[in-house]
């Protein structure tokens, strides 16, 4: 099947203005490179290897640029939350956290990310009643590069226990854990077996 023309087009753009963040990166422009790399989240809020590279500065940038990529970063995520969009915000936030804990204001806007996101996924996998199922194979699933948590959940699932028994029973985060089952279910992991009577 060919590939639609638009999003072929939108794909090297994508990779056009990532690209332009390597050379600021590889000049040691770390602040330019973390601007260049949020308009690639803009156009592909899913793109792994622009959240990568983010996460990459935080490694490489003198302490003096970290406080500026800092209020950028929740500059960026308090815009993607007005979007809608907070899977990228949560993202963003993480890596804030991530190398200072002690900000509130991100930690504020974390706990609002995953609140919104753990709506989101409720609203997704339904009735938390049903029981679920493996919609592949163990050895299928050993292939995945799944997180612990996703292979924690897989470990557990015997088609009779409902959605509310193994999160009771796992000991995750609730928002974890929703976060990881409604990865599964998109993946095609898992699926949901006759809901229980």
């Amino acid at each position: 099947m060919m590939s639609n023309p638009g999003d072929v087009l939108k794909n090297e753009k994508i990779m056009q203005i990532f690209e332009s963040g390597l050379d600021s990166f590889a000049q040691g422009d770390f602040v330019t490179a973390q601007k260049i790399w949020k308009k690639v989240l803009e156009s592909d809020p899913d793109n792994e290897l622009a959240m990568d590279y983010i996460r990459s500065i935080e490694e490489e940038v003198p302490f003096e640029d970290k406080k500026l990529i800092s209020k950028e970063l929740l500059e960026e995520a308090i815009r993607l939350i007005g979007k809608n969009q907070f899977d990228p915000a949560y993202e963003l936030l993480q890596m804030i956290i991530h190398d200072n804990p002690e900000d509130e204001k991100a930690q504020k806007f974390l706990d609002t990310a995953k609140g919104l996101l753990l709506k989101d996924y409720l609203s997704e996998v339904g009735d938390t009643g049903r029981a679920l199922t493996l919609k592949k194979s163990m050895e299928e699933i050993m292939k995945i590069n799944l997180t612990k948590e996703s292979a924690y959940i897989v470990s557990m699932i015997d088609g009779n226990s409902s959605i509310d028994e193994l999160l009771a029973l796992s000991g995750i985060d609730r928002f974890l854990f929703m976060r990881n089952l409604t990865m599964l279910l998109r993946n095609g992991i898992v699926t949901f077996n006759n809901p229980r009577r």
